[in-house]
């Protein structure tokens, strides 16, 4: 436990600016993330699996994945530096991908009503996107981790409400901009104008975080280490074999989570083919800023690994709350209104995608902590990009598995105008969560073993 029981919690200035600047860079991303895979397949016309892929394994697999280079690099050249630079990216990254079908024709020269092949400029659009967002990762969190002092529990617990209020705020927007100006328009005037006043605060406002005890600055300077020495500090950390089983058993809880971007909006898509998953995926984030406070005072005297394990057994379960419509007589294809008309199969998946939000309260916030607190300082930004590396592997090997599980059990099928069974393909999913718990048990108890030798 980090908090200190009788004392009142005080952050400085640079803690606050950190979250809003990650709240405008979440609100840029969650305003295009529901419809990402989306607008790959249905306006651009890619497979599938093509599209989890371009959203999984290249946009999320840089993002989560380059923090350990950024990260290192942030830490040399500063924070403020490395977000300015990021924010630039972001923005460019999203103006591409909202004009693309403006702009590419003309550029190849493409004959009207022509079949028109968009990867090149998609991945143009994600790579930017992904290395900027993999500059941002580092910096807020190795920023939180340095300025909340004795309150790190608190404070990863107020960072994560602040992402989800951007979540809130990003898919809010891109509900009203979409459905009047088209999917496209999200990217051009949702995600990069979110993306631009993050640079505006970056520029104005943040300044480098100084390290953070009981509110006030530590006295000592803390001399950065070389891009050369932090570099070979990677190696260091992987040498530990616990350290890295513990990476890899976090992956497969997250494996889970990006379904949520992957596989879910296909799959409701193929349910309903008008469904709002901007609105459907509210849930999750609305869960977490109302109940983020009190998950963290739940569990803020719980150890981090007790309090991953029930976030990853409620995820489990509930993810394997959508084998159900399967089961039941019509399940995937009666509807119900809600105030809107909703498949059955569709009502689950909100379910899910809600109940989910429980068990990530629980978890992620504590990955961050767990990870954070065997930081030494000076390499706040190396060691938080491990914090998101859990999230990279899944993401680059869940992404295309996702939209290969939805081509077999659902669109396949349905396209030879056979009976869809997607049972099989949630029972995959959620076996996979139950392995990752399987995994935590044995982390925990070498752990225990350990701490008694």
């Amino acid at each position: 436990m980090t908090d200190a029981p009788d004392a009142k919690a005080k952050f400085p200035r640079t803690f606050w600016t950190a979250n809003v600047i990650e709240l405008f860079e979440r609100a840029a991303y969650y305003s295009m993330a529901s419809f990402m895979v989306i607008f790959l397949v249905e306006t651009l016309g890619m497979r599938p699996a093509t599209a989890t892929l371009l959203n999984g394994t290249v946009l999320w697999g840089l993002i989560y994945f380059l923090p350990i280079v950024s990260g290192t690099l942030a830490d040399k050249f500063g924070f403020r530096r490395s977000l300015t630079v990021s924010f630039v990216l972001i923005a460019l990254g999203y103006l591409i991908l909202g004009n693309l079908q403006k702009v590419w024709p003309g550029l190849i020269g493409a004959k009207a009503g022509a079949a028109i092949d968009f990867t090149v400029p998609v991945v143009l659009g994600i790579v930017l996107v992904g290395i900027g967002g993999s500059i941002v990762k580092p910096c807020i969190a190795g920023t939180i981790q340095k300025t909340s002092g004795q309150w790190k529990t608190l404070g990863f617990g107020i960072f994560y409400m602040v992402i989800n209020i951007g979540s809130i705020t990003g898919r809010s927007i891109s509900y009203i901009i979409r459905t009047n100006l088209g999917i496209p328009a999200i990217f051009t005037y949702a995600a990069s104008a979110f993306a631009l006043i993050g640079l505006v605060v970056t520029a104005l406002i943040y300044r480098e975080p100084q390290y953070v005890a009981d509110g006030k600055p530590d006295a000592p300077a803390v001399k950065k280490r070389t891009v050369g020495e932090a570099l070979l500090g990677i190696f260091v950390v992987l040498g530990n074999i616990r350290f890295v089983f513990f990476i890899i058993v976090i992956s497969l809880f997250w494996f889970l989570y990006i379904q949520l971007y992957n596989l879910m909006p296909l799959y409701m898509r193929h349910l309903d083919p008008n469904a709002p998953m901007d609105l459907y995926t509210l849930a999750n984030p609305i869960m977490i800023v109302a109940f983020q406070l009190l998950i963290t005072k739940i569990s803020k005297k719980w150890k981090p690994i007790r309090s991953i394990l029930v976030g990853v057994g409620v995820t489990t379960v509930f993810m394997l709350l959508n084998v159900v419509p399967a089961l039941l007589p019509g399940g995937l294809t009666k509807s119900i209104n809600l105030g809107l008309v909703i498949p059955v199969a569709g009502v689950f998946l909100i379910l899910s995608i809600a109940s989910m939000a429980v068990g990530e309260m629980f978890a992620s916030p504590r990955i961050y902590e767990y990870i954070g607190s065997i930081a030494p300082k000076g390499q706040e930004g190396l060691f938080m990009g491990y914090a998101n590396l859990p999230l990279a592997l899944a993401s680059m090997i869940g992404g295309p598995i996702g939209g290969r599980l939805f081509e077999i059990y659902v669109k396949q099928p349905a396209a030879a105008g056979k009976p869809v069974n997607p049972a099989p393909m949630w029972l995959i999913i959620g076996g996979i969560g139950l392995v990752s718990l399987v995994g935590l048990f044995i982390y925990d108890s070498w752990l225990k073993k350990a701490a008694k030798a």
